[in-house]
């Protein structure tokens, strides 16, 4: 076990893994780690520790939760984004003009990645920036995996509900508009509204498709 945690790729590997779990949630317990990592108590504690010393972690009685260090540097990696900051103004624009929920997320291997949601009081969901979710089960991933395939150009429209990334809330169904595009440096991302079915305008997938191709031209000059 020594040899292990005295490799600096294995130290790595795990304190992603440890962290891992708190994609899903705001405090956990060193109970609640070692069962959803598998770690030793020991070995978790021991871990954890470190990273509350370095500002990685802060723990409250008995929970431990993400320390202000990380969110700093996640903010950091988010402001020096090239994708991310070529996008946000048209995800505020398309908002602005729709009023609906706008996504922006890239391929990540065979998962998605949601860099950035801009949504208000009106329309919700239960996505998040941060978030990463399996590409074949989310509108905007298969929209990405069938850009990076050559096998689709267009903008991918869900609709009908259940959706498999959509949700009922207050028991209205959710519709997606998503265009993929190349952002450059072999990445493929992709821009998306999301709202009540019965909100998206006639000519939404024009509006998104635009934005996308005037963010594939910016990022891949």
């Amino acid at each position: 076990m020594s040899e292990v945690l005295d490799n600096p790729s294995s130290v790595m590997a795990r304190v992603g893994l440890l962290l891992e779990p708190f994609r899903d949630a705001d405090g956990l317990t060193l109970t609640e780690l070692c069962r959803r990592t598998g770690f030793p108590r020991s070995s978790a504690h021991r871990m954890l520790l470190q990273l509350v010393r370095v500002g990685w972690m802060r723990r409250t009685g008995t929970t431990y939760r993400l320390g202000p260090k990380i969110v700093e540097l996640g903010a950091l990696a988010q402001d020096h984004d090239r994708i991310h900051s070529a996008a946000l103004p048209a995800m505020y624009d398309l908002h602005r003009e729709t009023g609906l929920v706008v996504h922006l997320s890239v391929l990540d291997s065979d998962q998605v990645v949601y860099l950035e949601k801009v949504s208000g009081m009106q329309v919700t969901d239960n996505t998040w920036a941060g978030q990463r979710r399996a590409a074949e089960e989310t509108v905007a991933g298969s929209a990405m995996l069938a850009r990076r395939d050559g096998t689709h150009s267009a903008p991918a429209i869900g609709g009908g509900c259940p959706l498999v990334d959509g949700v009922v809330q207050g028991g209205e169904c959710f519709r997606h508009v998503v265009a993929a595009f190349a952002a450059g440096n072999g990445e493929i991302a992709a821009l998306s509204l999301a709202g009540p079915a019965e909100a998206i305008p006639e000519d939404a997938a024009r509006r998104v498709r635009r934005e996308a191709d005037r963010l594939e031209a910016l990022l891949t000059a």
